[in-house]
């Protein structure tokens, strides 16, 4: 081999390695001393001191342009005790760098315990300062954190440090793992086998213990997870899940806030077609089901409470089965047969058709499983029977003339032949017996709306049960089921853009005006606010004049008052009014005392103006902001006008996006102030408000003013200590804003 100029004469070629060596060894052969190593290509590769032939040895490796790549204590073979730096170069290298880390991380160190086996992992930056994996300026490290924990910033996480002992043989940790928030709260803890394997995890949100999981050493199926009460001094679980058996053994039980159990339920899959359920340790119902999994089942057997048949069911071998009801004597109360012709034939031919869903237990129940088998038993038996009383209904003469003027054949229903059933479950809902008109409600609905979408026949339906209602005056619980239904199809999205069918069934409503107006003050709130809400829609002259009387009565409630005028709202913008209703109340705002009627006067007006809003009505949703507390009990029985906002101080913050942001900018300080205290739904609604009137401009982040800089140090206080902010890219991105807490103090310190 060629000896390169760079190598010296004393030096020997290594072959097998394909390098040249350079330095002595003692009498036993032994290398001894410095020895230096240059790389086939001719530059200085390695140095290794073996000083007097005793581990450790110095050692140090070289990019080709002669810079430091790694430095260490090398035991010989693979094995390095202590910080084993790697560097990076400027220049194009062979020599290694650990991938998928920040441009400004410029050496990593790697603190080795055992051969292949590091226990902590930290990075600098070319000066020297530490960074995190990013390249980021390390933030304060809390006192509780271990020297030995290293900074990164992890993907749809929080922003944590990190400590623990990694196998580089699996590439993954064994033993202890930690992680910490920015404030030295315990994220997660982990213990990992020797393979890499999780032991044990537990789990943690604001230091607090809330799931914890642990796993079989022999077989990972099978362990054991529980979540854990908020807000106990020590961590008591709420409920815990063991499973065995590859998962087809599985026992929940829950505990009270003070660690005593409360119950116990579990499933055991003993085979494909051989299943049961417990509740405290004891057998509640196991079923033998058929080899064909949308077939009846064999035989299922429920037990009583010690052990006697409560419920059993029998295949009668042609398609059918029948379920039947034992007293504790075992004599049988009831039975029901299950045939295909059923509505719910694929729930009653279900081995477990009369036991609580498994996802339905929780540290509230208090039914055992005994009684709710009889209660879902009863329950199916009544509906039966109910939907034989429903179908054997006489048709009164005044529907029976409605329901030929439509052909229910063809009409437009959810179903292609939905209609047919209609008229059905029309009649059904003018019964006196309570079942038999639920089922017929559910026979409606399931036809006349889903998942938003209406039909023709939602409209004739409402139409038809409208003109029912003076025909029962005689019955005032079926006229409030024909009132509570009307409400139901007025309060639709989109009803009102149907055309002449919205026009129709209007049309239908209005002569109801008087006995509906009788209803607005009935003695139940609920009813007298459906019936008020049934008016906006379809009432006249009159209905305008009882709304007035009822906002302008200050004898009323703030609530009552509160309603009058959301209903007066939608009755002149239903009407194209709305010049009517801004006269209206602008002139009333000034003069009106109670808190909370100027506060939803406040809101209608911005609403109605947007950005010409008035000073004062923008002043005063910003006191109600800030003391929205007191208005919470009134805005509840806001419904529906308040749609899917349940809570006023959400609803507030809508209605103040709409509006002008040179106001709402000088009072962002006391939102942003408010936002650490709040749970996270109610923060990510107060930030898209700051966000919306701080970062609109597109010029925004050219001129960071103090109050921008304070809502992004606010937002990434938000981003760091709750993962859920991070998910959450949707707040920032409109506004060009970084949505990782390191990021956005950077832009806040600009």
């Amino acid at each position: 081999m060629e000896r390169p100029i760079t190598v010296p004469e004393g030096a020997v070629y290594n072959d097998a390695d394909k390098e040249w060596l350079f330095g002595e060894t003692n009498e036993n052969n032994q290398r001894i001393g410095l020895w230096k190593i240059w790389h086939i290509e001719g530059y200085h590769w390695v140095t290794i001191d073996y000083r007097d032939g005793i581990p450790p040895y110095p050692t140090q490796r070289f990019h080709p342009d002669g810079t430091v790549s790694q430095d260490g204590e090398w035991y010989g073979g693979d094995k390095y005790v202590g910080p084993l730096r790697l560097i990076k170069s400027d220049h194009p290298t062979p020599e290694y760098f650990p991938p998928n880390n920040g441009a400004n991380v410029w050496a990593a160190e790697f603190d080795y315990v055992d051969e292949y086996i590091y226990n902590a992992q930290h990075y600098f930056d070319r000066d020297n300062n530490e960074v995190s994996s990013d390249g980021d300026p390390l933030p304060e490290r809390p006192d509780n954190v271990p020297a030995r924990a290293h900074f990164v910033r992890l993907p749809y996480s929080a922003t944590n440090w990190i400590m623990g002992t990694v196998d580089t043989r699996i590439g993954n940790y064994i033993g202890e793992y930690f992680e910490w928030d920015l404030n030295g709260n315990t994220v997660v803890h982990r213990v990992y086998n020797t393979s890499g394997g999780v032991l044990e995890d537990y789990r943690y949100e604001d230091g607090a213990l809330t799931i914890s999981y642990l796993y079989d050493k022999d077989d990972p199926n099978d362990y054991e997870n529980s979540y854990y009460y908020r807000g106990t001094a020590t961590p008591v679980a709420k409920v815990r899940t063991v499973h065995r058996n590859k998962k087809k053994d599985v026992t929940n039980t829950y505990f009270d806030k003070a660690g005593q159990e409360l119950y116990s339920v579990r499933r055991e899959e003993l085979s494909a077609v051989h299943k049961r359920r417990y509740f405290n340790g004891e057998l509640v119902c196991e079923g033998h089901l058929s080899a064909d999994k949308h077939s009846i089942p064999e035989s299922a057997v429920y037990y009583a409470a010690g052990g006697s048949t409560l419920i059993d069911f029998t295949n009668n071998g042609d398609g059918t089965g029948t379920w039947r009801l034992y007293d504790p004597a075992g004599q049988m109360l009831r039975q029901l047969t299950v045939t295909e012709e059923l509505d719910d034939h694929f729930r009653l031919i279900r081995w477990d058709a009369f036991i609580p869903s498994w996802g339905g237990y929780d540290v509230n129940t208090t039914r055992t499983d005994w009684e709710s088998v009889a209660v879902l038993f009863n329950r199916h038996y009544d509906e039966l029977n109910a939907k034989h009383k429903l179908y054997a209904l006489e048709v009164p003469v005044y529907l029976q003339k409605e329901l030929e003027t439509i052909d229910w054949e063809t009409i437009d229903a959810y179903h292609s032949d939905g209609g047919a059933e209609l008229p059905i479950g029309i009649n059904g809902m003018l019964s006196e017996d309570e079942t038999v008109a639920s089922i017929a409600s559910e026979m409606l609905w399931k036809e006349i709306e889903q998942q938003g979408t209406l039909y023709a026949s939602t409209f004739k339906v409402a139409a038809i049960l409208a003109r029912m209602l003076p025909h029962y005056q005689h019955l005032p619980a079926v006229q409030l089921r024909l009132v509570e239904f009307l409400y139901t199809i007025l309060d639709l999205t989109y009803i009102s853009d149907m055309g002449d069918l919205y026009t129709e069934l209007i049309g239908a409503i209005a002569p109801l005006e008087s006995t509906l107006l009788q209803w607005a003050v009935n003695d139940d709130t609920d009813v007298a606010r459906m019936a008020q809400y049934i008016l906006v829609y379809a009432g006249n002259d009159a209905t305008e004049q009882f709304l007035l009387n009822e906002w302008q009565n200050t004898e009323h409630s703030s609530t009552r008052r509160g309603y009058a005028i959301y209903s007066l709202t939608d009755f002149y913008a239903i009407r194209d009014q709305n010049n009517k209703l801004l006269a209206t109340y602008s002139t009333a705002f000034d003069t009106e005392a109670d808190a909370f009627v100027r506060f939803v006067m406040a809101a209608q007006l911005v609403l109605l103006t947007s950005q010409n809003a008035q000073d004062a009505w923008l002043t005063e949703l910003l006191h109600a902001l800030a003391n929205h507390e007191a208005l919470d009990d009134d805005y509840c029985n806001m419904m529906p006008f308040t749609g899917d906002i349940d809570n006023v101080h959400e609803y507030i913050l809508v209605v103040l996006r709409k509006s002008r942001p040179d106001v709402l900018e000088k009072n962002m300080e006391s939102l942003i102030d408010a936002l650490p205290a709040m749970y996270s739904l109610k923060q990510i609604s107060y930030l898209r408000t700051i966000l919306e009137v701080l970062f609109k401009s597109e010029t925004a982040l050219d001129d960071i003013t103090p109050i921008r800089k304070k809502a992004l140090l606010a937002a990434a206080d938000l981003t760091a200590k709750d993962p859920g902010f991070i998910n959450l890219i949707e707040i920032f991105k409109p506004y060009g804003l970084p949505y990782e807490a390191y990021a956005l103090r950077q832009l806040a310190e600009a």
